[in-house]
């Protein structure tokens, strides 16, 4: 006689995969699943299914764990916000073979809140987005020429304050961008 199976409550997403929904209880409030071979996944999706017995004062918060003991916080979900795109540090730490147990575990949302979760990835998606700038400025900059006869021009007073470039400068940084992008998805953290 089999077991009856746990209501699926909670859904992972990680791109390339099947949803993972199959989530096995630990406790009260505390369920697990395995994921193989993490690594490739920089970004899960977590979300809540119909169904979910989530309160208005409780929220599902996502952790994983590569050794069993210690583990970390991903996200949060809740009624208000019932899903959520994460960032991950596995594709950054852990080698090819490896298996996370991503775990679940029902909390108030005043804890919650103590994670500090809303910000999550923010400042990093900033400084992402700052090193894509300053990679173009540094394309950009490498065309640059001085404009020794700006007068002519009608240009600002001090021509070392311009940056004259020719006018496919941004489809030729467009093009190096995603060569380079080919070569290494991750060159921009670099």
């Amino acid at each position: 006689m089999q077991a009856a199976a746990h209501p699926a409550y909670f859904g992972l997403v990680i791109p390339g995969r099947p949803v993972v929904t199959e989530f096995e209880p630990v406790g009260a409030t505390k369920l697990v699943a395995t994921v193989p071979n993490p690594g490739d996944a920089g970004e899960v999706v977590f979300f809540l299914l119909a169904g979910a017995p989530l309160g208005a004062s409780t929220s599902a918060v996502l952790y994983y764990t590569v050794d069993g003991v210690a583990w970390s916080v991903i996200g949060a979900v809740s009624a208000d916000k019932p899903s959520g795109v994460f960032k991950t540090p596995w594709s950054e730490q852990l080698a090819g073979g490896a298996v996370v147990q991503v775990g679940v575990s029902i909390e108030p949302t005043d804890s919650v809140a103590n994670l500090q979760l809303a910000g999550s990835g923010v400042d990093e998606r900033r400084a992402f987005a700052r090193k894509i700038a300053q990679d173009l400025f540094t394309f950009l900059a490498s065309f640059a020429t001085t404009a020794h006869h700006a007068e002519q021009l009608r240009l600002q007073q001090h021509a070392s304050d311009l940056l004259v470039v020719p006018t496919n400068v941004l489809d030729r940084w467009i093009t190096r961008f995603d060569a380079k992008y080919e070569r290494d998805p991750n060159f921009y953290l670099k």
